[in-house]
């Protein structure tokens, strides 16, 4: 009885979270880069510890391009682990290609987007865990994926 028990909670757990990540209804148009990187040409980055700061002030963000080997670095990692919340909302993330939910984030920063990215945040309206529970991440990586979600959500968007 107690197998049977155990059988059927694992199947509906599997269920839910298979639901909960494919609800989103519309298909977003995802800014793509023109060419991919080979994984002997993708570049490794080296992350020193950032200074520490009092507090994080609100910084604009810039008009420059982005850049394209950033994307594809971005979009790999956004499709590995950051799909499974951004693409439908979950937990109060902020959805691929939401303009409306990107913005009022965006105002805050790069630097605040990036931080909480790499290190987590917990908010009113949701959280966001550290590396998008994937520790294996650099900084580097967990900022490309940053880059690429905004990118596809607000096209005048760029990488400072």
């Amino acid at each position: 009885m107690q197998k049977q028990l155990l059988i059927f909670v694992t199947f509906f757990l599997l269920l839910s979270g298979a639901l909960l990540t494919g609800c989103d209804r519309k298909e977003k148009e995802v800014v793509s880069p023109t060419h991919t990187l080979s994984a002997a040409q993708t570049p490794k980055a080296v992350v020193a510890p950032a200074p520490a700061q009092t507090s994080i002030q609100p910084q604009p963000v810039s008009a420059a391009a982005p850049d394209l080997a950033n994307l594809a670095i971005g979009e790999k990692v956004y499709k590995s682990t950051c799909s499974i919340c951004h693409k439908s909302g979950l937990n109060g993330a902020p959805r691929m290609g939401s303009k409306q939910d990107w913005e009022p984030r965006l105002a805050q920063g790069n630097e605040v987007l990036y931080s909480r990215a790499i290190n987590g945040y917990r908010g009113s309206k949701g959280s966001m865990p550290s590396r998008g529970s994937n520790p294996k991440l650099s900084g580097a990586e967990v900022k490309a994926a940053v880059d690429y979600m905004v990118a596809n959500a607000v096209p005048s968007w760029s990488v400072e």
